[in-house]
């Protein structure tokens, strides 16, 4: 059992792709993130940078399993080959979706 760090918008998977071990170490990654946008985006640009757009606002945290089960989202797209529609998750990397020319080339 692993944790994921994903944007709660897209659901796109952000960090380690294998997942964090544990939930205080996924939680750490996100402060170090926030904590750089905080030097770098906030403290250059104060009156023009909104709050919301702060890591600690934008990702959440979920166990694998139940991201897999109830949060990823599944978008449409059509089979390159066969033209058949069928729905992929939203992190299925390019190379592995038969919806890319990449796919059938190897």
């Amino acid at each position: 059992m692993g944790y994921v760090i994903y944007n709660k918008a897209t659901t796109c998977i952000k960090g380690r792709l294998d997942g964090y071990k544990t939930h205080a170490a996924a939680q750490a990654q996100i402060t170090r993130w926030g904590n750089k946008w905080f030097r770098e985006r906030w403290m250059a640009l104060y009156p023009n940078v909104a709050r919301d757009e702060d890591p600690e606002w934008i990702y959440a945290i979920a166990e694998e399993e139940y991201f897999r089960k109830h949060i990823e989202r599944k978008e449409m797209k059509r089979n390159l080959m066969t033209g058949e529609l069928y729905y992929e998750s939203v992190n299925t990397p390019l190379a592995c979706s038969p919806a890319s020319e990449t796919y059938w080339s190897m």
